[in-house]
């Protein structure tokens, strides 16, 4: 099973000092417009595939077509900043490109590595090989706690159209048709998925003190069904149980 070893401390930095990160690492940082920084890049990626629009297809493979400005990280520091990344939810591949004025003949894969995390934005994503109950892949980690983390896979999945049986019917596009999950994943690195049923995420979270979850939930309002809401909960658990 596959062992992420980013700090704790680190991801704290990334996930709630992110205004002062941001200002350090800024577009306008010198420090990172050098050739030093094309270089270090090279050795973090590979040949990008990118993908060529079909026809009568709706969505995109792409969480957000647009680039977005990044980082890739180490286990406790900042390997390659000041780039532009998006990520493709059919490949499970990061792309990335210096800059936003760089064409797309410049753009990068990033390298599939446990101790290679990609920061896009304010989100921190990292890669997980094959665990012992088949989860692998890019997550994104939404809490990193010292009890119970909350991990994010987004995925892309490509369905192929129909054509109509006869004259009366139109076309069925191909499409695009987005898959999130979220996992709760234990200080053994066990990944958890969790269900639709907020009982059942409850449940999961920990049955022996379902009880407490629950009285929280109701004081506090929250919908467990929704990302922000989770995070509270388990949040929660991790700092009174």
């Amino acid at each position: 099973m596959n062992t992420i070893k980013l700090s704790l401390s680190f991801i704290l930095i990334l996930l709630i000092s992110f205004s002062n990160f941001a200002q350090e690492y800024s577009e306008s940082n010198n420090q990172f417009n050098s050739s030093n920084n094309t270089q270090d890049l090279q050795s973090y990626t590979t040949r990008a595939v990118i993908y060529e629009p079909k026809y009568n297809t709706n969505g995109t493979p792409y969480e957000n077509e647009d680039f977005v400005m990044g980082s890739l990280l180490g286990e406790n520091n900042v390997l390659v900043s000041n780039v532009v990344l998006r990520y493709n939810a059919v490949r499970d591949e990061f792309q990335v490109k210096k800059s936003l004025n760089k064409n797309d003949n410049n753009i990068l894969a990033v390298i599939k590595k446990t101790d290679l995390f990609v920061k896009m934005g304010t989100d921190v994503f990292t890669f997980v090989l094959t665990a012992d109950d088949g989860v692998k892949g890019y997550f994104n980690i939404l809490l990193e706690g010292n009890k119970l983390s909350v991990y994010k896979k987004i995925s892309k999945k490509y369905q192929e159209g129909e054509k109509p049986i006869n004259s009366m019917k139109s076309n069925t596009p191909n499409r695009f048709i987005d898959d999130v999950k979220y996992y709760l994943v234990n200080q053994d690195k066990e990944f958890m998925e969790l269900p639709n049923s907020k009982s059942k995420r409850i449940k999961l979270i920990s049955s022996d003190n379902r009880k407490e979850l629950k009285k929280f939930s109701k004081t506090e309002n929250l919908n467990i069904k929704k990302e922000e809401d989770l995070i509270k909960l388990v949040e929660y658990y991790n700092q009174n149980f």
